[in-house]
């Protein structure tokens, strides 16, 4: 059981009191910059209609430190940013206060309640995040109650770990649990003010990331440099990396299409392209960035590919992006790589909940809900592209993200199109 800081505080030595320590005075000094009460009210309010649509007594909202979570519903409802375990969990219940399990004892618990808006902050007990799920469905008198469960992650989905579930059915025989895949996308495929304000507090960050790229390349530096360089513009100013997509090649000798998800030791030299995809965080929401970097001018070649196959693309693509069109008619501007004789990667938009999220839309397909095939104010996407030359030898990947508003669309990482970035 937990232990009230001001009764065992004499004895921080014992396991037992530092384990499950709360009310301390530690980290009361700690500032964060937090979403407001009235929008994590706004959340939980919306999930409870949710809940109340489907027959629901309360929901586990799941997220972890994966690349398809970045805390999914655990950051969203709760505030908390953390990458402790595979999975975290945060009890929502249909009537009552919500509750966020988490995985760190001691002092590790007591700095995340100082971060998150939920006052209800329990320790797993070394893992066993579903007795405790389950004591506090127990305590609302939930036990033979209609559970839902978030997915955690947009790949299979995952909800939960094995370990959890089965704590939770064992100790909750009469309950039922409902896996919900995509109930966390339906509430949050509409953003809030709050919401985007964040969104572009991480584009200013990640277009600092890919100006900082552009300082420090030059021949003799490491493809992981310029990683190292990117990744420090976005920490400095309180932000957070969800990834780092950058490679290099010869653009007289190209070996790659689309930035390398690990960039290597590769060494920079003097007529290389530098490729990137890259997407910071700033409380839990992400913008992403992808632009063509030079070491020196760009040969005639790739500069005329970069202006007539990738910057008209993006713009055609871009003028479809807007409130009052479909998603069908983007798909349809897809068709100008071809028409400009080039083909592309299939990927050539895709929406934002927290990271990466559907719909996708691509130069053959359009894979989302139906609430979200017309296009309409609060909802955010990326432009996402990859034009390839007819032989399959060379690409560009080229990025951007938009909040659609009343009045169109607004750029959340804006940094000049119209030319390819020289360094070095």
């Amino acid at each position: 059981m937990a232990n009230d800081w001001n009764e065992v505080r004499n004895n921080l030595d014992k396991s037992d009191n530092f384990r499950e320590i709360y009310n301390s005075p530690w980290y009361t000094d700690a500032v964060y910059d937090k979403f407001s009460d009235a929008e994590f009210a706004r959340r939980h309010t919306l999930a409870r209609e949710k809940m109340a649509r489907e027959g629901l007594d309360a929901l586990i909202l799941t997220g972890g430190a994966n690349i398809w979570s970045l805390g999914a519903g655990v950051t969203w409802a709760s505030g908390l940013i953390d990458e402790r375990a595979s999975f975290q969990y945060v009890v929502l219940p249909r009537y009552g206060e919500p509750t966020l399990i988490y995985p760190h004892p001691g002092c590790h618990i007591e700095a995340a309640r100082k971060m998150v808006s939920v006052a209800d902050v329990r320790g797993s007990r070394g893992g066993h995040f579903g007795q405790v799920i389950a004591e506090r469905l127990e305590e609302l008198g939930l036990q033979a109650g209609r559970i839902g469960v978030t997915a955690s992650d947009r790949t299979g989905p995952e909800y939960m770990g094995v370990t959890c579930y089965r704590e939770l059915t064992e100790a909750l025989p009469q309950a039922t649990f409902v896996f919900l895949p995509t109930l966390f996308h339906e509430l949050t495929y509409l953003k809030s003010a709050e919401e985007i304000e964040a969104m572009a507090k991480a584009g200013e960050l990640v277009v600092k990331s890919l100006e900082a790229i552009i300082a420090v390349a030059r021949p003799g530096v490491r493809e992981y440099q310029l990683e190292a360089a990117a990744t420090h513009a976005i920490m400095n100013e309180g932000g957070r990396v969800h990834f780092m997509i950058i490679g290099s090649t010869s653009m007289r000798d190209p070996k790659m299409i689309f930035p390398n998800p690990r960039p290597s030791h590769r060494v920079l030299q003097k007529g290389d392209i530098i490729l990137t995809e890259m997407v910071a965080a700033y409380k839990g929401y992400t913008a992403k960035i992808g632009h063509p970097v030079t070491i020196g001018p760009p040969t005639p070649e790739v500069d005329a590919f970069f202006k007539k196959v990738v910057v008209s693309g993006f713009k055609a693509i871009r003028a479809e992006l807007k409130p009052g069109k479909t998603l069908e008619d983007v798909r349809r501007a897809g068709a100008h790589f071809r028409q400009q004789g080039a083909q592309s990667r299939p990927i050539i938009t895709h929406g934002l909940d927290l990271i990466t999220a559907p719909p996708y839309v691509s130069v053959d397909e359009v894979r989302g809900q139906p609430f979200e095939m017309n296009i309409v104010p609060g909802m955010t996407f990326a432009i996402e592209i990859t034009p390839v030359n007819a032989e399959g030898t060379f690409g560009i990947f080229f990025a951007r993200s938009f909040a659609m508003t009343e009045n169109g669309q607004r750029e959340l990482a804006p940094f000049p199109v119209d030319e390819i970035a020289v360094a070095g």
